[in-house]
């Protein structure tokens, strides 16, 4: 007897479970089981900083410093913590393992590896040590396919976790995703501060869908405002048909005119003529694959949102009228076809389609496919008496949805289109030709027309024949105009790339443009304006830093796929994606870096991004002056109130939180009061209500008068582990010299002899001046090195030798002087000659300056 806990990925799936097994708790062939369930990811990656050394905390939490990036994704321990709003589901289950012996992770089997991630996270968190399940059932989730995996679990250890290949792959995309996202976010967000732009105070969001979206819709809108209309003319035939003979038009041929008196001059080499037949084929063409949650969106753009036809879609699955709606599938297995075809004629029914039709009982290749997992969407066995009981459930939008993914499932088991293609030429001119398509037999397009994907309806062909004759005209035509960004454009550039599944593809769309509850507090980047797509200043800003980056192009997650199913092969490759990462993060922080200046000079980025410079403010009588306030929501300190902490703000209540400061966690106090202000512009005093905010006692560093300036001034109490004393502290400030027995980072003992030093620290693009201890420079090995006075006044060294020259004392009077010199050295073939300039603040690899040399080769 093995006990069972049963771990489902939400309610919804639970319940489905309880239903096959009969009951939450109960028996499986002589197993006592228990389900569960999660509500989605439970966890996710802690902050940057949190998942690194102490001693690395500052770096990863510093956001203004971009020699930061890209990180050392060895350098995080990958750790996670429980989402707050999910805490209960966490602790239901942690309460439920006592007792068993065994989890099962019955989450869904997504080709991502997503399930597998979402269920293994949890296994971990709670330190479950024991034997763990992992079941995998296809299609609908039916009883049958869920008792089947049941019988056939795939039994791992813990520690077996990193031997398998899609939850392999469900972490590597994950943690691709958490570096390039996070770190492009926060390069993006730095510069586009620096040029003056805040977002509302909120960080840019980059990601490889999103950015590839909006930069996508920027770009063509861009084309469009940019298309100049260029009419022009050429001679074409038509018969009485209304069927039209054209030449096939190359740059640079001489026929087409961009006047349109030269091609009516042109018409008088033509007369009407001869239409003659080239040949007659009957040709057919098989019903189209299945349709997916992006299809949907393409057909019903002008109707509902992407987020109504997601929700609505995952409604009717829930209740196991529609099949799983995140899949990557087109097409279905044999036991799914041959499952659902007994309810065909039932389904016909429902949606008003002649069961006749449905003569095609044989499964077609293309619609067959061997995997075992959620197949194409499609609808279930359950099907529902009418459409108007449908629409009583899910309104409109589900009545449609209902339809639409039954017509395309129908169509399959409809015979061929069969249409007659006609091809003719002009007799005298025989490079005029033109091609028809006479419907013969419509069959599946009486059930489902595909032209409903397209974003411009074609209409088919009405013509049944060429008549004989032909007469020239002078047609006017123009250059084509870019496509207007919409719903079906964007979805057909992202399955260009093959990008997402339907379901990712309409989620993403739907937080580009803030709707839906999960994305109530994101700021838009899209925007509709009568169907077509267009940035907003948050997008504009985005897009035209983004410009060019890898993240702004398919190409990346074409070649992230590519490395995500070799990693799945094989899971010892997995750090491979943490070099991609890397490339990726290096080269899109060099474009975005050239990018930054164009903010200030990009007229979209003015016109549309000038709002998100506003401090975001929120409003309310404020009790002590009972008048209405608009304090701003951050806090000078950095903290972001709540809507909780403004209410009692403005009851004059003082507020306590949090904030992480230079790595450690300080307790800040704040609360609303007058202030007064001397205006900038006008220099008059301005009385208003703002933030006033109690810091901690400072119990690090020591104030003080320094003496030799006679000034107060503020330095750290200690140094290398050694707390000063009040006697070092008193010699300290006097200006003089201590010594005493320190610990160096690798908690090594030395004597440190030093004083107290202005100095200065490079925070981001800020440059920070404090007061600090400093070791005094080691004394300079004369033997080693020249120490000169530079022409600056002050003091440097740098070796005797150089490139195997010892430098003359001439060329060191020259050097100290700061002049350029022509020198002479010895080289493997022979003597070369250089140019050699002294450089005082010469870089090395960005990490210090130190006195050098500028060179170049001279002949």
């Amino acid at each position: 007897m093995t006990r069972l806990l049963i771990l489902n990925e939400k309610k919804s799936q639970a319940e489905k479970f309880a239903d096959y097994l009969g009951g939450m708790s109960g028996e499986f062939e002589g197993n006592p089981y228990d389900i569960v369930y999660a509500a989605g990811h439970l966890l996710q990656l802690n902050a940057p900083n949190e998942m690194v050394d102490p001693n690395l905390a500052a770096k990863y939490a510093d956001w203004q410093n971009l020699d930061n990036f890209p990180w050392n994704p060895l350098d995080l321990n990958w750790s996670k913590q429980v989402i707050k709003s999910k805490q209960r589901y966490i602790d239901n289950i942690k309460s439920n393992l006592p007792g068993h012996d065994v989890i099962i992770i019955a989450s869904d089997n997504d080709p991502s590896g997503e399930g597998d991630v979402l269920g293994w996270e949890i296994v971990d968190y709670l330190n479950w040590q024991n034997e763990v399940w992992r079941i995998r059932f296809k299609g609908d989730d039916s009883a049958n396919y869920v008792i089947d995996s049941l019988h056939k679990p795939e039994k791992v250890t813990v520690s077996e976790q990193d031997a398998q290949g899609i939850l392999v792959k469900g972490k590597s995309r994950q943690r691709f995703d958490f570096l390039t996202g996070l770190e492009e976010s926060r390069i993006a967000t730095e510069l586009a501060r620096e040029r003056g732009y805040s977002n509302k105070g909120k960080a840019l969001s980059i990601g490889r869908l999103q950015t590839y979206i909006t930069c996508l819709v920027d770009e063509q809108n861009r084309a469009r405002r940019a298309y100049v209309k260029k009419p022009f003319y050429e001679i074409r035939y038509k018969d009485a048909n209304g069927n039209t003979f054209k030449r096939d038009y190359q740059d640079g041929d001489s026929w087409r005119f961009s006047d349109k008196s030269l091609a009516e001059q042109d018409l008088v080499n033509y007369a009407t003529d001869q239409i003659i037949i080239d040949s007659t084929t009957e040709k057919r063409t098989q019903p189209p694959k299945l349709v997916n949650l992006a299809d949907l969106g393409k057909i019903f753009q002008k109707e509902y949102t992407t987020e109504q036809i997601t929700e609505t879609y995952q409604k009717m699955y829930d209740d196991k009228i529609v099949s799983y709606p995140r899949t990557e599938d087109n097409a279905i297995t044999i036991d799914d076809f041959n499952e659902l075809l007994p309810y065909a004629d039932k389904i016909a029914a429902v949606v008003g389609i002649d069961s006749k039709l449905l003569s095609h009982k044989d499964p077609r290749k293309k619609f067959i496919i061997k995997s075992e997992d959620h197949g194409a969407n499609r609808p279930t066995k359950l099907v529902p008496q009418s459409l108007e009981e449908v629409e009583d459930k899910y309104g409109k939008c589900g009545r449609d949805i209902y339809e639409r993914v039954a017509k395309s499932y129908l169509a399959m088991l409809a015979e061929d289109y069969v249409y007659t293609q006609v091809k003719a030429h002009i007799a005298n001119h025989p490079d005029f030709t033109s091609t028809i398509n006479v419907p013969k037999e419509l069959n599946y397009k009486l059930i489902f027309n595909e032209n409903d994907l397209n974003e411009e309806k074609q209409s088919e062909n009405k013509a049944t024949h060429f008549t004989q004759n032909a007469s020239p005209e002078v047609y006017q035509g123009t250059n084509t105009p870019p496509t207007k960004p919409t719903l079906t454009f964007i979805l057909n550039n992202l399955d260009k790339w093959n990008l997402g599944t339907g379901a990712t593809k309409m989620q993403t769309i739907s937080k580009l443009q803030a709707i839906g509850k999960e994305n109530k507090k994101v700021i838009p980047q899209l925007k509709v304006v009568k169907g077509v797509f267009e940035v907003t200043g948050t997008g504009a800003l985005i897009a035209c830093i983004a410009k060019g980056t890898y993240l702004s192009s398919g190409k990346i997650t074409k070649r992230l796929q590519d490395i995500l199913n070799e990693i799945k092969a094989d899971p010892t490759k997995q750090d491979i994606v943490y070099s991609v990462a890397e490339k990726t993060i290096e080269h899109d922080k060099a474009v975005m870096i050239e990018n930054a200046p164009l903010l200030k000079q990009d007229t979209q980025v003015k016109k549309l991004a000038g709002d998100l410079k506003a401090i975001e403010r929120f409003s309310g009588v404020f009790t002590q002056t009972n008048k209405t306030v608009n304090p701003p929501v951050t806090i000078f300190d950095g903290h972001t109130t709540t809507e909780v902490e403004q209410q009692e703000a403005l009851e004059g209540k003082q507020i306590t939180y949090s904030i992480e400061k230079f790595g450690k966690e300080e307790q800040h106090t704040a609360y609303l009061a007058e202030q007064t202000y001397k205006s900038k512009k006008t220099g008059k005093e301005i009385t208003r209500v703002g933030w006033k905010v109690e810091f901690p006692e400072d119990t690090d560093h020591v104030k003080g008068i320094y003496k030799p300036l006679a000034k107060e001034i503020k330095f750290k109490k200690e140094y290398g582990q050694h707390v000063f004393s009040e006697e070092e502290i008193t010699s300290l400030l006097a200006g003089e010299e201590i010594s005493f027995e320190a610990t160096d980072k690798q908690g090594k003992s030395f004597m440190a002899t030093g004083k107290l030093i202005e100095q200065e620290l490079k925070e981001g693009r800020r440059k920070i001046r404090f007061w600090g201890f400093r070791v005094n420079p080691k004394p300079v090995d004369t033997n080693v090195y020249v120490v000169i006075t530079y022409k600056d006044g002050k003091e440097y060294h740098f070796k005797k030798t150089y490139r195997g020259h010892r430098w003359t004392p001439e060329e060191i009077k020259k050097i100290a002087a700061g002049k350029k010199q022509i020198v002479a050295f010895n080289g493997r073939k022979g003597t070369y000659r250089m140019e050699i300039k002294p450089n005082p603040n010469k870089d090395y690899k960005g990490k210090f300056k130190y006195f050098g040399f500028d060179e170049k080769f001279v002949k």
